[in-house]
C-alpha cells in the first residue's frame, strides 16, 4: 500500500500553477552600444581639381560659343545694314523728305534690334485705337479750310489754353488796356563817344501796375513778357496821343535816378504798350466787361 505525501503534492501543484516570468534573452536589446573611437574615421575634405583634359574641353566650348555669337552678330549687322540702306535709297528715289526717310530707317533699325533681342513688339500706335496722328489732324484742318460747307468757328481754339496760362493780375492788365487804351512807356538810352550808337539803360518803364490796380504791381516785369509771348500785347514804337502822360513817368524816382546817373548824352524815347488785334479779340471773348459785383471794368 503506497503512502502519498499530501504536503508535497500541494507544493508541487502550487509550483506548477504560478507562472514564473523570466527575462527574454532572445529579443532585441535596448541598451546603447558604444563604438570604439578607432572605428570613427573623418572623411577627407579635399576638392577635386579639374584635370588638364577638362580644362581643354571647357576652353574649347567657350571658344565655340564666342565664334558662334560673333558670326550671328556679324550676319545680323550685315542684314540690318542692307535693309536700312535699301529703305534710305528707296525713299530718296521716291522724293520723300529727308526727315521722313530717316524716321523710317530708324524705325526699321529698332524693329530689327527688337527681333534680335527677342523683345515684344511695342504698344499699338494711337491710330490703332481710333486717335488720329498729328499729320492726320493737319490734313483734316486743310480739308475743312477748303470746304465750302465747313462751319465757321467764332472762338479761337487757343483761347481756352491761354486762359490757363494767365494769372489774375495779367487778366486785369488785359482788361485795363482794353478799356483805357494804349499806355505810355519810356526807354532811356545813353550816348557813346563821337555819337556812335547808343546803349539802352532801361526800357519799358510804365505805370500799368499802379493804374490797373494789380494785387502784385512789383511783378509787372513778369506779367508783360508773358502777355507778349502769348501775342496779346505789343510794345509799339509810337507814343500815345497825349505827350503830357510821359511827364508822370519822367517824374518817378527810379527814372530820375537813372537820368541823373547817366550823365551827358542821355536820351528818353517815348513808347507805348497796346493790345494786339488778337488780344482785343481774346478780351472781348473771354473777359467780362463788368465784374460780377457790378463795378465798371478797369476800376480797382
Amino acid at each position: 500500500m503506497a503512502v502519498t505525501d499530501a504536503g508535497g503534492d500541494d507544493n508541487d501543484t502550487a509550483e506548477s500553477s504560478d507562472p514564473v516570468t523570466r527575462p527574454d534573452t532572445e529579443g532585441p536589446s535596448t541598451e546603447l552600444s558604444r563604438r570604439p573611437a578607432e572605428a570613427v574615421v573623418a572623411a577627407p575634405n579635399k576638392r577635386s581639381r579639374p584635370s588638364a583634359l577638362d580644362t581643354v574641353r571647357a576652353a574649347t566650348g567657350v571658344a565655340k560659343v564666342a565664334v558662334t555669337a560673333a558670326g550671328a552678330v556679324t550676319a545680323w549687322s550685315v542684314d540690318t545694314a542692307i535693309g536700312v540702306g535699301a529703305t534710305v535709297v528707296r525713299g530718296s528715289l521716291a522724293g520723300t523728305p529727308t526727315r521722313e526717310v530717316l524716321a523710317e530707317a530708324e524705325s526699321e533699325f529698332r524693329g530689327a534690334l527688337r527681333r534680335a533681342l527677342g523683345l515684344p513688339s511695342p504698344a499699338a500706335r494711337p491710330e490703332a485705337d481710333g486717335v488720329p496722328t498729328l499729320r492726320e489732324q493737319g490734313a483734316a484742318l486743310l480739308r475743312l479750310s477748303s470746304s465750302p460747307h465747313a462751319e465757321a468757328h467764332e472762338i479761337h481754339p487757343a483761347f481756352a489754353r491761354m486762359l490757363a496760362d494767365l494769372t489774375p493780375d495779367e487778366a486785369r492788365i488785359l482788361r485795363f488796356l482794353h478799356m483805357d487804351g494804349a499806355q505810355p512807356a519810356i526807354d532811356i538810352r545813353t550816348g557813346r563817344p563821337r555819337g556812335i550808337g547808343a546803349e539802352r539803360v532801361v526800357s519799358g518803364i510804365n505805370l500799368i501796375g499802379e493804374h490797373a490796380g494789380l494785387r502784385f504791381p512789383n511783378r509787372i516785369s513778369q506779367y508783360l513778357p508773358n502777355l507778349r509771348r502769348l501775342g496779346l500785347i505789343d510794345n509799339a514804337g509810337e507814343p500815345v496821343g497825349n505827350p503830357n502822360r510821359y511827364q508822370i513817368l519822367e517824374a518817378q524816382p527810379p527814372v530820375r535816378e537813372v537820368l541823373k546817373r547817366s550823365g551827358f548824352g542821355t536820351k528818353v524815347y517815348y513808347r507805348s504798350i497796346t493790345l494786339t488785334e488778337f488780344g482785343a479779340d481774346f478780351v472781348q471773348t473771354c473777359l467780362p466787361v463788368v465784374v460780377p459785383d457790378g463795378r465798371a471794368s478797369g476800376t480797382s
